[in-house]
């Protein structure tokens, strides 16, 4: 069987997406030796800037292969986007096809599936730009009208879909992501302790990891940090690992306002190879994210044996499981009590750790593999 993946987000810095298509394609080489694998470079409404840069993520076995490389890039793109021609034209037809990113083209050949990431843009649209919500809900429509079956990386997700869009109903399947190998333990602590003087973290830190955007609930985590430290746990600075995403302007106010501003580290976005050293080199994460389709930075940590604190809301719980410490995320005080809990309750960090590594293993690649290919078998006979 021929099966055809979206892997265009993959040049973009990576973030959600692009972490999920690299872990779907390395579990696929791991479990599937015997189909054929056609990786899209670009696909329905998305034509990334470094096309030919795409070859390096394409595993190494003779079943997986970069579709369109002997095509001119400037001519596909002038086709694509000035002409307008159909853009399914440009694609190969495979018995399935995986949208990894929401777009739903409806396909003239095979089946088509697609991943459904979150739904924040229906639940909480004042959270991003309106451009980027009417674009959102416009390719979620077509996804469930013309999609065979629909992909969810949490029961939470696959739930809400269903709720939202009941034409959904028994079509969406659980496929849960994984993390690239880099995240784990750490096996050379002079190698994390490059990263963290490269950064100048000289002190004990929490650590948040993720876009500064609304729905990541960082003026609650700012106002809690400052709150411990005015409580006398002057121990740990705070630092912030992620770039500036939409609607920040609150955040940077009270950034910039804040009187634990000398203790709050802003890193910006920090590349892949740097981000286990982070995770290891931290003495715990924080990410009280009000809502997540899944929640890559809390499984990352895990990985690394890095205690959690994070929210009792949305997906969260299904990943963090017995391994974390749960907060409500709209009660400050709860934040706060886990904070000081986390600093400074003899022992609690040493249980976090110790079932942390357990709970990620939960989530390898292979498995995700396994479910993933389970998904195109069974779209492939409908």
């Amino acid at each position: 069987m021929q099966i055809g993946i979206d892997i265009c987000r993959l040049t973009d810095a990576w973030t959600g997406v692009g972490n999920y298509i690299a872990n779907l394609l390395a579990g696929l080489a791991q479990v599937d030796q015997d189909n054929q694998y056609v990786l899209y470079p670009y696909f329905p409404e998305c034509f990334p800037r470094r096309v030919r840069d795409m070859a390096q993520f394409v595993p190494p076995q003779a079943n997986f292969s970069l579709w369109g490389t002997g095509r001119p890039e400037l001519l596909v793109k002038l086709l694509w986007f000035k002409l307008k021609l159909p853009q399914r034209w440009f694609l190969a037809k495979p018995a399935v096809t995986h949208s990894t990113n929401l777009a739903g083209p409806r396909l003239t050949h095979g089946k088509l599936v697609v991943t459904v990431h979150d739904l924040s843009f229906c639940r909480q649209p004042d959270w991003h730009k309106a451009e980027n919500v009417a674009f959102s809900l416009r390719a979620l429509g077509n996804a469930v009208d013309n999609a065979d079956l629909l992909i969810a990386p949490s029961r939470f997700t696959a739930q809400e879909l269903v709720e939202l869009y009941p034409a959904a109903q028994g079509r969406v399947r659980v496929v849960p992501e994984a993390v690239l190998p880099a995240y784990r333990p750490a096996e050379d602590p002079a190698g994390v302790q490059a990263v963290l003087e490269r950064h100048g973290l000289e002190r004990p830190y929490l650590l948040f990891v993720g876009t500064l955007e609304p729905r990541k609930n960082l003026v609650r985590l700012l106002t809690a940090y400052e709150r411990l430290l005015a409580g006398g746990q002057e121990e740990f600075d705070l630092v912030l690992a992620g770039g500036t995403g939409w609607k920040a302007g609150p955040i940077e106010e009270a950034l910039s306002h804040s009187p634990a501003r000398g203790r709050v580290r802003r890193l910006g976005y920090v590349p892949g190879p740097e981000l286990p050293a982070l995770y290891q080199g931290a003495w715990a994460l924080v990410y009280p994210s009000l809502y997540e389709g899944f929640g890559l930075p809390v499984l990352e940590a895990l990985a690394c044996g890095t205690p959690v604190v994070t929210s009792a809301a949305a997906s969260l719980p299904e990943v963090g499981g017995e391994a974390a410490l749960y907060v409500d995320p709209e009660e400050p005080e709860q934040l706060l009590e886990a904070l000081e809990r986390i600093t400074g309750e003899p022992g609690l960090r040493e249980a976090l750790a110790t079932k942390a590594l357990a709970q990620a293993g939960r989530f390898s690649q292979a498995a995700m593999g396994r479910a993933a290919l389970a998904v195109y078998q069974e779209a492939a006979k409908l």
